[in-house]
């Protein structure tokens, strides 16, 4: 699949899917990362002990110095963002450690046949001897940060702002076997944030650009329905952050940004993003694959409320949902009906970026200003996936797709049915029963 095929599955329509122009760099800046991250984690790096190299013994940096041979490096361009790494002399605890720089150095050298950058011809022309700018120990283990300048010129697979030299960047860590192992490796392309960050264990790494940087666990996802994140400023030692993630983070969520913090996250994190799938994003919606129009009908009178519902659903989201996301996945599904005080009910799904999706109802009464109910994430395999209770007993919506609802309370008579979704009227030991071909189950609604 070609870049503009990727691209317009991407943001092929803005009922399904709205994307930033710069989405598919991100992409590619960061989920095919995450791909090579599988490749390179188990990776180790050779012995230096002793090799023979055309019938000379030679041991540590001689053998890294006979094997590269690069020549020697010509003016980096103007502005060239890693070009910080090539000064000065490595810092670090780790730095007075020859041979862990050695090994690691090493690493790097080996690791540019296996990595995703490879095709983009980013290592076709290496400049100069490769320098560790930062060996420390973290608490995930060593760590070390690499540059290196490389002459990059114009190919099918790249994207620059001018050829020339410019500093390329490896991050590296223990692999499983205790030895250096890269990690993810990055240049600077345009329109693209600065790779700055990296992941190991539970560890962010962060490289210091001489700006205000921010890291959040996670975007906030808030009971009026409203999200966002927020950012904890890094504190940065010898050129380098390190910041310890809350227990059970998920690398996907992390975000880092310059402070203070206005747009989409500037800053990439190399080995965190999401594994792209044949290509393509992976779907992250609850129910992306529904049949015909995806208008549900949820209750007696709705009929009049089809023809909006699906703009008046994705307007009031919409209007507090997180600015800051780079890409925003519409609901292709949209449950209407009407409460018994007269009250117009909308129901359906919004995910953000490659945050899980979650459920929202919009209440909107006969006079006055819609109001929003975030329902959280939904029971995904579960018979009854979405359940959100609505304020001011006004009763619960419910959905499943493919499947005919009823309710009933206590031991009464089950209502009618409605396909997909059902409004259910306040009362005590509410029911549903949820009928598909193959199986027939009968859920409590929770009374929270």
């Amino acid at each position: 699949m070609t870049e503009t095929e990727l691209k317009n599955r991407l943001t092929a329509s803005v009922d399904e899917i709205e994307a930033r122009p710069d989405v598919l760099d991100r992409v590619r800046a960061g989920g095919a990362r995450r791909l090579r991250r599988r490749r390179l984690t188990t990776l180790a790096a050779s012995t230096l002990a002793v090799i023979a190299v055309g019938g000379a013994l030679l041991t540590g940096p001689g053998l890294y110095q006979s094997i590269t041979e690069p020549p020697v490096a010509g003016v980096p361009v103007q502005n060239d963002p890693y070009g910080f790494l090539m000064k000065g002399h490595p810092r670090g605890d780790l730095a007075g450690d020859q041979d862990y720089l050695d090994q690691a150095l090493l690493a790097w050298q080996k690791s540019h046949r296996d990595s995703i950058n490879r095709e983009r011809g980013i290592f076709d022309r290496l400049q100069g001897q490769p320098q560790v700018f930062w060996a420390g120990k973290t608490p995930a283990g060593r760590v070390a940060i690499i540059g290196q300048y490389a002459d990059l010129r114009h190919h099918d697979n790249i994207q620059l702002d001018r050829q020339g030299v410019h500093t390329l960047v490896g991050f590296v860590a223990d692999g499983a076997d205790g030895k250096p192992a890269v990690v993810a490796d990055s240049y600077p392309a345009p329109g693209v944030g600065l790779t700055t960050g990296f992941v190991v264990k539970d560890t962010l790494v962060v490289l210091d650009t001489g700006k205000k940087l921010g890291w959040s666990p996670a975007r906030q996802y808030n009971d009026d329905g409203s999200s966002g994140r927020k950012y904890t400023s890094v504190r940065f030692k010898d050129g380098v952050g390190i910041v310890k993630l809350p227990q059970g983070a998920d690398p996907k969520r992390l975000a880092l940004d310059t402070l203070p913090a206005t747009g989409p996250a500037d800053q990439l994190i190399a080995n965190a993003a999401v594994n792209l799938q044949n290509g393509m994003m992976p779907e992250f919606r609850l129910w992306p694959n529904v049949q015909g129009d995806g208008l549900w009908p949820m209750s007696p009178g709705a009929d009049r409320l089809a023809e909006g519902a699906r703009e008046t659903f994705g307007t009031t989201v919409g209007s507090v949902s997180d600015p800051a996301s780079y890409m925003a996945a519409a609901s292709l599904w949209i449950g209407y009906g009407v409460t018994a005080d007269g009250s117009a009910v909308y129901l359906g799904e919004h995910q953000l970026d490659t945050d899980p999706t979650h459920v929202y109802a919009v209440l909107k009464p006969k006079t006055g200003k819609a109001r929003l109910i975030a329902g959280g994430e939904p029971a995904r395999n579960t018979a009854l996936p979405v359940q959100i209770k609505l304020p001011g007993n006004q009763g619960w919506a419910v959905a499943a797709e493919g499947a005919t609802l009823s309710y009933r309370y206590g031991d009464g008579e089950w209502s009618a049915t409605s396909d997909n979704a059902l409004l259910i009227p306040y009362g005590a030991d509410v029911e549903v029963q949820v009928e598909r071909p193959e199986r027939t189950e009968i859920v409590a609604i929770t009374p929270r």
